[in-house]
Order: structure tokens, then C-alpha cells, then sequence
């Protein structure tokens, strides 16, 4: 089965697991109907009961758990990369990129140039409002094969 793209944009959270965490949770419970049909009524029990893996494919930020902060292209699957502000210059041509810089390279992403390079894994940057200020976290990645 092919990969899948997905995207997220948070309110802020000075620490990223944190923001990952409840972005999870969101997502999860978006959903739940789904989940609950597969017998899966928490995202602790999802995590636990290995049913992502056996559904095999593609999901959602759901694949991922980790915030890690590492060298390019070392994340590994189901870990979140944090990209720090040289990597965001290469990326968005700016230390801090606006939410609409960040969407726009997104959307132009599919050329398998822009990270994490379909390997079961993602990255997020702090995404900056008028002064430069943060404020908010986008997450995006790849999941499945």
C-alpha cells in the first residue's frame, strides 16, 4: 500500500511532545466511531493493541508518538522531527516561517524533496505571527509504506 500525506497546524505549546500528545487525542477522537467499530475505544488502547500495524497502510498523525530533535533525515518511524530555525531557512526561506509560508511549501512537497521523505515518520516547526512571534506548531509527515 502507498503512502499518505497529512498535515496539522496547533496553538502554540512551547513543548512539542506535549502539543503532539494532544493533537493525538484530537485526531483520535475525530475518529472514534471508527475506531470504536474496530473494538479500539481509547488511543492508549490503539497504541497498545498493535491494530495500526495490522491495518497496515496509511493513517494520520496517529502513526507517529515521538518528538525527536536529530540530524535530517534520522528520524525514525513513528518519530516527529523537530526542524530547528537553519533547516526552516532552507525550507521556508525564513527563520520563522508564517502558517501560510509553511501550507505553501506543503503544498508543493509532492516532488519527494521536502522531509520526512516517506519513511513512516514527521516533522513540525513553530509557525510565527506578525512580529515573529510563535504561535503555533504545524506537524506534517508521511505514514505507511
Amino acid at each position: 500500500m502507498g503512502a499518505s500525506s497529512w498535515s496539522y497546524v496547533t496553538p502554540w505549546q512551547a513543548q512539542e511532545q506535549r502539543a503532539l500528545e494532544a493533537l493525538r487525542e484530537e485526531v483520535f477522537a475525530r475518529d472514534a466511531g471508527y475506531w470504536r467499530e474496530l473494538g479500539v475505544a481509547s488511543l492508549a488502547e490503539l497504541d497498545a493493541g498493535g491494530v495500526l500495524e495490522e491495518e497496515g497502510g496509511a493513517h494520520s498523525v496517529l502513526d507517529v508518538r515521538w518528538v525527536v530533535r536529530c540530524e535530517a533525515d534520522t528520524e525514525g518511524v513513528g518519530e516527529v522531527r523537530v526542524v530547528e530555525e537553519a533547516e526552516a531557512v532552507e525550507l521556508f526561506g525564513t527563520p520563522r516561517p508564517s502558517r501560510e509560508a509553511v501550507e505553501s511549501a506543503l503544498a508543493r512537497a509532492g516532488d519527494g524533496w521536502f522531509p520526512p521523505f516517506g519513511r513512516g515518520s514527521g516533522c513540525c516547526t513553530a509557525v510565527h505571527g506578525d512580529g515573529g512571534r510563535a504561535v503555533g506548531l504545524c506537524f506534517w509527515g508521511v505514514t505507511g509504506d
